[in-house]
């Protein structure tokens, strides 16, 4: 039987997609993925159609000969995901079934258009599905999955976790009934396209190489209350906070990927909390991986868990590049984030950490959270003055906050009558749609690093801020970040045509 997977992301990476379709292959089943990013990217347009019709054309004949097309989505991803939905099923009398995080937390909307959904993790559920559709058996009764049938929603069971994660087989990279939208057209992934999308990626880009993104973990140690991650582990009892293949799992991964994509150059790790490993797994991991990978990698980490011990044998065996959620210097936001823990002193030693090593690395990269509901200017001249402190160098990745539907910021905010148009707000929004004003404008020119402590200092304090955060002002800035924004997006097309 063949099973069409498709993911809306903006890049070809899609972990959960490649493992699904790897899984299936390895239980006998054909499967096609088709890639389709997301042509928008962060500069998404109210009401405007993600696809052009002529590219869903081209999914549409691939999907055919399918008996089951799946397709992954984020909230963010909604649009797209529907687009294509709706366009195969005009055609095509061919089961959709969703599955992500979307369809997770918002099984209901999701069923008003897919016939199916998927709930929590997949791998175990869609095989069930798969297997009792190629012998013509009824799937209404399988775990995890949710089934519209005219009015009536079939709700199944959550199963638990699986907590051998080694039992998956690596992402699907085989280029084997691959596809990808490239420049509207739906065409044949090779490996020379794989190599210019894999160039771009957003990590890849900065750092100039062409890169693998893996995840070594399923979940992660904290409780942030804008992530989706808490939920879904309330879902589960709590049970599953965080779970690890082996190393020797990762490392015949990556052997693997050496093998068949000679190109790449670089690994990203991307993980939520890639340094929460105990010490004795990570020195486990960094010797094999000196030994039997050696290619520079990265990977996504905490406050909570920067050591110098951590550091330097991560150093020693290739990392040259980090990034770490500061999401904010505010201690009443910080406490809103349920991130108190992570105060300011130990944002600050973890960062001195970094910097030790900074002779062997590129400039790491701090996340800030910008436009929080109830965020007030003092909130956001703590940020700027912490930023003035940050040893150089480094890079800044300031992202506005999306009110996910699920996260517990959403149901404060929600109580509190501040989501209006949830469709607008949050799934027509991007990390970049930051508010256009005099100290959000101070934070995007501070993201290179280069502006000196003393003048952000300097232009934080009054009167600076009275004059240049007035009222009156306000139009002139929005202006200006027009300006900029618009001549940055011109000069990257021009470097990247």
């Amino acid at each position: 039987m063949k099973i069409t997977l498709i993911s809306p992301y903006p890049d070809i990476t899609a972990f959960g997609l490649r493992t699904l379709s790897a899984y299936l292959r390895e239980k006998g089943h054909k499967t096609q993925l088709i890639f389709l990013p997301d042509p928008f990217g962060d500069d998404l347009i109210y009401g405007v159609s993600r696809y052009d019709d002529k590219a869903l054309e081209g999914v549409v004949e691939l999907c055919s000969e399918s008996a089951l097309v799946g397709i992954t989505l984020m909230t963010n991803f909604f649009d797209g995901a529907v687009q294509i939905t709706q366009k195969l099923k005009r055609r095509l009398a061919i089961p959709v079934i969703w599955g992500g995080v979307h369809p997770t937390i918002r099984p209901e909307e999701s069923l008003q258009h897919a016939d199916m959904i998927c709930i929590g993790e997949g791998e175990e559920a869609l095989l069930e599905v798969v297997n009792k559709m190629s012998r013509g058996e009824d799937v209404s009764a399988v775990s995890n999955i949710w089934i519209r049938k005219g009015a009536e929603i079939i709700k199944n069971r959550l199963s638990p976790l699986s907590p051998d994660l080694d039992a998956y087989p690596f992402p699907d990279y085989s280029m084997k009934d691959h596809y990808v939208m490239v420049n509207g057209h739906v065409q044949m992934l090779t490996h020379e396209i794989a190599t210019s999308l894999l160039r771009h990626g957003t990590v890849a880009d900065y750092l100039g190489k062409t890169g693998y993104q893996t995840m070594t973990s399923r979940g992660c140690p904290h409780s942030c209350s804008y992530c989706i991650n808490d939920t879904i582990r309330k879902m589960y009892g709590g049970r599953g906070k965080l779970r690890w293949r082996s190393v020797s799992h990762i490392i015949e991964e990556l052997e693997s990927i050496k093998a068949a994509m000679p190109y790449v150059n670089y690994v990203w790790f991307s993980d939520d909390e890639f340094m929460a490993r105990k010490v004795d797994e990570l020195k486990q991991f960094c010797v094999a991986y000196n030994e039997r990978i050696g290619l520079p990698f990265s990977c996504l980490i905490s406050p909570l868990s920067v050591t110098i011990e951590k550091m330097s044998m991560l150093v020693d065996a290739g990392l040259i590049y980090v990034q770490m959620g500061i999401e904010s210097a505010s201690p009443r936001i910080q406490q809103m984030f349920h991130r108190g823990h992570m105060n300011n002193q130990r944002n600050m030693n973890a960062i001195r950490i970094i910097n030790r090593f900074k002779e062997s690395m590129f400039p790491p990269s701090y996340d800030f959270l910008l436009d929080v509901p109830g965020e007030t200017d003092e909130d956001r001249i703590q940020n700027l003055n912490f930023i003035s402190h940050i040893p150089k160098p480094y890079q800044l990745q300031p992202f506005t906050l999306i009110l996910y539907p699920g996260t517990q910021l959403h149901e404060i905010a929600k109580k509190r009558g501040l989501i209006t148009n949830e469709y607008k707000d949050i799934y027509n929004k991007t990390y970049t749609m930051h508010e256009r004003n005099y100290l959000n404008l101070l934070m995007s020119l501070s993201k290179g690093g280069k502006v000196p402590g003393f003048l952000l200092r300097l232009l934080i304090r009054s009167p600076m801020i009275d004059i240049f955060n007035s009222k009156t002002l306000r139009p002139f800035f929005k202006v200006l970040y027009d300006i900029l924004k618009n001549s940055k997006q011109i000069l990257k097309k021009r470097l990247n045509p």
